[in-house]
């Protein structure tokens, strides 16, 4: 344990080291800046090859935290057609983009395995392309993770003290095309293009959104009344079954954003469930606090209990037990039906 919380402030201090926060640097710029970083966290990790899956994630969650609040950090990189924000990054992260990128850092043992596994837990069988990014939690980034058996979702196996299941569903519709009528210039983000030539791309992008699915989806979570008392007391024992380096979404069943951006949403927010001297932190990109933080979950959590639209939280756990080889693919044998 003690060499344990050595490295995690090793790994801590490589981050602040390495890491120049600016914003106007080119995006070849950004993932060659984190390409540096990442190869000094997997050289000192590698010396502690014992560590297990959910301490790998606690590590490197851990040496980001402080890092700025940048919604939409990221995009597909230079070669990107709508987005040429970098694939990947270590000096700025929202909240999804901050679970991929511990995730992927988690998942692999070196900066090649890393670079083809946030291109799979991205995006849909690994394509580089905005239309198959994972933009949605609930219909997108959920199911493309538990398929590829990087995640599993056991919020439904949570119960109370009279060990009764506790979870409930949430469903809506969530209607990509809608969402893509929605979209302004600020979507496309391509250095040096005129007006017209924004225009162009814009078209071109809601064009590819036309063509998308309207598909029903549905989320479970552990309601608020499983987690807090009429007097907003934590309930314990619920508690203590978020397993040590899980991921926690934030659920907002059937949150109507159809005026604002075109379409129904589930999940508003995500982070890591980690468990710090018998506390149980939110680790998570924030935009409150516009950096990577930990929060107390139960604090966090009896705040929303004032939010009109969110009630409760969906907890799924990293599979894998051992970094996966170059083409980040769960071996067979370890993929349980």
């Amino acid at each position: 344990m003690k060499n344990h919380i050595v490295l995690k402030h090793f790994l801590a201090a490589v981050v602040l080291t390495l890491t120049t926060v600016s914003f106007s640097a080119t995006t070849i710029y950004k993932e060659q800046e984190a390409d540096k970083i990442i190869a000094q966290l997997y050289h000192r990790l590698n010396e502690k090859p014992i560590l297990s899956m959910s301490d790998r994630i606690d590590a490197f969650s851990e040496a980001l935290l402080g890092k700025p609040y940048l919604l939409g950090a990221l995009g597909e990189g230079s070669e990107g057609e709508f987005d040429q924000f970098p694939l990947y990054r270590c000096d700025a992260f929202d909240c999804e983009t901050y679970v991929d990128t511990v995730l992927a850092l988690a998942l692999s043992n070196n900066l090649n395995t890393f670079k083809r596994c946030i291109r799979n837990i991205r995006y849909r069988d690994g394509q580089v392309n905005f239309t198959d990014r994972n933009h949605f939690a609930s219909r997108d980034w959920n199911g493309n993770n538990q398929r590829q058996s990087y995640v599993k979702d056991i919020t439904l196996s949570i119960t109370n003290e009279k060990q009764t299941l506790v979870a409930k569903w949430a469903k809506t519709t969530i209607d990509k095309p809608s969402w893509y009528r929605f979209f302004t210039h600020s979507k496309i983000r391509v250095e040096g293009l005129s007006e017209q030539e924004k225009n162009e791309k814009l078209t071109a992008l809601k064009q590819l959104g036309s063509t998308l699915e309207v598909a029903e989806t549905k989320i479970p979570y552990i309601p608020l009344n499983e987690l807090f008392n009429e007097r907003g007391e934590p309930n314990q024992y619920v508690f203590n079954q978020i397993p040590h380096a899980s991921i926690i979404e934030i659920v907002r069943p059937n949150w109507d954003l159809r005026k604002q951006i075109g379409t129904a949403l589930h999940v508003s927010h995500l982070g890591f469930g980690i468990w710090v001297n018998g506390n149980l932190m939110f680790r998570e990109a924030s935009s409150i606090h516009q950096k990577t933080v930990d929060v107390l979950l139960i604090d966090y959590l009896r705040d929303a209990l004032k939010s009109p639209t969110i009630k409760g939280i969906n907890i799924q756990i990293v599979v894998p037990e051992d970094t996966l080889e170059e083409d980040c693919r769960v071996p067979n044998s370890l993929i349980h039906p």
